[in-house]
């Protein structure tokens, strides 16, 4: 129901006629009219319990209706109007229109409409009005709970007699519900290790984000390895769960990789959640390198024992990384003294050098001096290592030959002796030298004092007595041989032997003297 209130102020010498107001208090008369220059609107206080009521001056009359119903108890809007009693025929002046929110809730839309006026000439107001098909409206906006705003107009009366002015209001709560429309977005930023040794872990970071609004769910972050790439724990790919990002939320994931062989290692990741969003990465690139090592060796070819030998060895690094902490090992020949190394040292049975860092590229060579004891091979293996390389190794051997160094001795048991006696010429043969003497042989001359009674291994021939060969004599072997003969003439004689072997042709002769006596 459509509801209209009325104001009809009485113009000085003339009976009210007209609109009558919906409620309308009258103060006294005055003389003078209201004034003429435009208001600002203001807000009025508001009333401290029961319901709002303008302050109006004496002389000023205020007319109310509650909308929509009528009743203040009832309504939601109630609107004030506060005019002059009498006003002067021609004369400018001015009148209120206060609207209140009666609730505790706002009030939208607020408009006021003036909806006839009658003798009454709106010459402006505040806040201005727009000129609608009857008269001006006023488009109040929003009403807090219990605010009032006021609309202050300046007006004119025509003629003497009634000027009525007739307005309606309204307000247009709507009920709005709100729904938050996101958009949730995926970033991924894949990191790894630019240059690393092929014994070095690489690390490889997923960092993957919601730069939308609103939550990402179901998030996951794959990247498939390239070829020769695997996680420490074997696999060749990588499927990782993230979970749901809030918005602006990143989360990282880091995984451990190591790389079978040296090469360039090169791939992206990408991200995917439940709902549809996707992400890559860029391209990550993993330089892996490894020194190399190799060590020839090179030692002398042959030499008689008690000789110094020397044994030398080079290393290189073929690879394409610096080799750190280098170290050369070689094991000690048995059957040697150690006799030097030129930056190596002894230790134990072994002969260590500490080469430090050595570059791709560059070769070192060491050596070292061992005094041989025996015959034989001398053989030693030398292995070269550092940090993150291979270990190879390489063997030499050097061939000592013995030398058979024989000493002959020749002792008469019984010295002097008698014609008739007996007596027993000990031969022996030691061997000092580093090698067996072979094929020896030993024969003896007995001068005409002396006859043959026996000799164990050997044959008697006139004066001679020849011993069977000896095949062998080995280095630090001693061979005795026993002659026994009887005197048969006095003398002072000599017993002369003889010894030659395969490696010495030129005898060895050694005498003993005996005296015989009658």
């Amino acid at each position: 129901m459509k509801r209209t209130l009325c104001l009809l102020p009485i113009f000085a010498g003339l009976a009210l006629t007209g609109c009558h107001s919906a409620q309308q208090t009258t103060q006294q008369p005055a003389p003078q009219p209201a004034p003429a220059e435009p208001a600002r609107p203001v807000e009025q206080p508001r009333a401290t319990g029961g319901i709002y009521r303008p302050n109006a001056g004496a002389n000023m009359s205020v007319v109310q209706l509650a909308f929509p119903t009528g009743d203040v108890a009832s309504s939601a809007l109630l609107i004030h109007q506060v005019t002059p009693v009498e006003v002067r025929a021609g004369a400018p002046y001015a009148y209120e229109i206060h609207a209140t929110n009666l609730t505790n809730g706002t009030l939208q839309n607020v408009v006021v409409t003036q909806e006839a006026i009658d003798n009454l000439a709106i010459t402006g107001s505040q806040p201005s009005g727009a000129q609608g098909a009857d008269g001006v409206v006023w488009s109040l906006g929003d009403l807090g709970p219990k605010q009032t705003k006021v609309i202050k107009v300046n007006a004119n009366a025509i003629k003497v007699g009634n000027a009525s002015n007739c307005l309606s209001a309204s307000y247009a709560n709507a009920l709005c519900a709100t729904v938050r429309v996101v958009e949730p977005a995926l970033t991924l930023k894949k990191t790894a290790t630019q240059q690393a040794l092929l014994c070095d872990e690489i690390v490889l970071t997923y960092e993957v984000c919601n730069t939308g609004t609103g939550v990402a769910e179901g998030v996951r972050v794959r990247d498939t390895l390239p070829a020769g790439l695997r996680t420490v724990d074997g696999k060749t790919s990588i499927d990782q769960e993230v979970g749901s990002l809030t918005a602006g939320q990143c989360k990282t994931i880091t995984v451990r990789a190591k790389a079978d062989k040296p090469g360039r290692y090169e791939s992206a990741a990408n991200a995917a959640s439940s709902g549809g969003l996707t992400a890559a990465s860029g391209n990550t690139v993993t330089v892996i390198n490894q020194p190399v090592l190799t060590i020839t060796a090179k030692c002398t070819e042959r030499l008689y024992a008690g000789r110094n030998a020397t044994f030398t060895f080079e290393v290189k690094n073929t690879g394409d990384a610096a080799s750190n902490d280098t170290v050369v090992t070689a094991a000690m020949p048995a059957g040697t003294t150690f006799a030097g190394a030129e930056g190596g040292a002894q230790q134990g049975q072994n002969v260590v050098w500490n080469l430090g860092s050595l570059a791709a590229g560059q070769s070192r060579t060491v050596s070292f001096t061992v005094k041989s004891t025996t015959s034989g091979n001398l053989a030693t293996t030398a292995r070269v290592k550092g940090a993150c390389t291979n270990e190879p190794t390489a063997n030499c051997a050097v061939a000592v030959e013995g030398i058979p160094a024989l000493q002959l001795e020749v002792i008469d048991t019984e010295d002097p002796i008698t014609v008739g006696e007996q007596t027993v010429y000990l031969i022996q043969i030691f061997n000092e030298g580093s090698a067996p003497a072979t094929n020896a042989r030993v024969t003896c001359e007995l001068p005409a004092e002396l006859e043959f009674v026996s000799a164990p291994g050997a044959t008697a021939s006139g004066n001679k007595v020849t011993f069977n060969p000896i095949a062998s004599i080995g280095a630090g072997q001693t061979v005795e041989l026993r002659v026994t003969v009887r005197a048969k003439a006095a003398g002072n004689i000599r017993f002369k032997t003889s010894l030659v072997t395969d490696q010495f042709t030129a005898p060895t002769e050694e005498t003993e003297p005996t005296f015989i006596y009658q």
